[in-house]
Order: structure tokens, then C-alpha cells, then sequence
């Protein structure tokens, strides 16, 4: 990218100034939109809008109400909860996406049991992560996995394991569940949710702080 940028600044360099400048914008807006483009689509992109340096604790504050008021309307667990579930996510480079993994998993309860043995937010399954979440040190034994920054440090964890071996979210999403491609589609579809619910209230923010 760092190569491109030169390449592209050295030729701006040789047309006349007026142009230059049209050419550079040009340039710029369409590299932003490539990387976007290609964030959106990489495992890696499934990034924490909300984390950055850079945003106002104002608008970090709005996002964290509107995603959690939507929470509520999906889950019948108190506010409270809810909030510290978000607040965990928050801290993870893959917030919306855990966040809509509790959702499809849990209906963001701690205390769940799937009927095939899947314990807490994240639907983690012992008999099959327990040691290695140990060995780790995401979990000291499996009572953890009813803790909220256990359990989604623990499916964070199994996430990652899966991208990494598949390079691909929806298989990843897919092997995580056990098989179930419509597990994959459902979490997608809440995680885009969770998208457009900060993305929109981002930019009422930005309109606002114009006027």
C-alpha cells in the first residue's frame, strides 16, 4: 500500500497542479473504498468500530445504546447484563460478530445449556474445548464458562481457531456450530444488524454535529 501511495503521489508530481490535485483526491477516495471493500470480506475486518482512539466518548456512547437497546428488544435478560456483555465485546477486535454469536447462541444468557451440552454466551462445548481453554488460561475449569468474560474469551478463542483453519467466516461459523449452515446465516444476518445499527447512529451523530 505504502509503495502504491508513493508511485502515485510521484506521478501527481508530474502533471500540471490543477490536475494534480483532481487526480490525488480521485486516488485517495478510490483507495479508501478498496480497503473498506476488502476489510469487509477478511476475518481480520470484522473490527471494532467502536474501539478507536479516534472516536468521541460521545458518539462511542451513542453506539453503545442503540446496539444495546437492540439487544433488549432480542433478549429477555436484564439491562444490566446486557450491557456488561456489550462492554466484554467491546474490548474484542471482533465485536459485532461476537455479539451476534451470543445472540444465535444464548439470547444473550449467561447461564445457558444447550440440549447438547453447550454452556453459557458463546455455546461453548467442554467436552470438546475444556482442556485446551485450560491450557490457555482462558478458563481455570468448566464452572468458568458461566462467566461472561470467560465464556466469550473462550469463543472468541474457538472463533479465531476455526477463521484461522478456514480462512473463511461462514465456514468457520459453520464448524463452530457443529454442521448447520443456516447457524452461519443467522449469526451473518445479526451481525450485519449490529453493523447498520452503529453505522446509522454514527452518521445521525455526524449530521448533527454539523448543524
Amino acid at each position: 500500500m505504502k509503495k502504491t501511495i508513493s508511485d502515485i503521489a510521484a506521478r501527481c508530481k508530474r502533471v500540471l497542479p490543477g490536475r494534480a490535485l483532481f487526480i490525488c483526491l480521485v486516488v485517495a477516495i478510490t483507495l479508501a473504498l478498496v480497503y473498506k471493500s476488502r476489510a469487509s470480506i477478511l476475518p481480520a475486518g470484522i473490527a471494532n468500530p467502536s474501539s478507536s482512539a479516534q472516536e468521541e466518548p460521545a458518539l462511542k456512547e451513542t453506539r453503545r445504546q442503540a446496539v444495546v437497546h437492540w439487544m433488549a428488544d432480542n433478549s429477555a435478560m436484564p439491562e444490566k447484563i446486557l450491557s456488561d456483555i456489550y462492554g466484554v465485546a467491546a474490548g474484542s477486535v471482533h465485536t459485532d460478530l461476537v455479539l451476534a454469536v451470543c445472540l444465535v447462541e444464548s439470547n444473550y444468557n449467561p447461564n445457558a445449556v444447550s440440549n447438547k451440552g453447550a454452556i453459557g454466551l458463546m455455546g461453548i462445548m467442554p467436552g470438546i474445548w475444556l482442556d485446551e481453554l485450560k491450557a490457555h488460561g482462558i478458563v481455570r475449569g468448566k464452572e468458568d464458562l458461566y462467566r461472561v468474560e470467560n465464556n466469550m474469551a473462550a469463543g472468541t478463542y474457538v472463533l479465531e481457531s476455526y477463521i484461522s483453519k478456514t480462512g473463511n467466516l461462514r465456514k468457520a461459523l459453520i464448524r463452530y456450530e457443529g454442521g448447520d449452515s443456516w447457524y452461519a446465516t443467522r449469526v451473518l444476518k445479526a451481525m450485519r444488524k449490529i453493523s447498520e445499527i452503529r453505522q446509522s447512529q454514527g452518521n445521525i451523530y455526524l449530521a448533527s454535529a454539523l448543524n
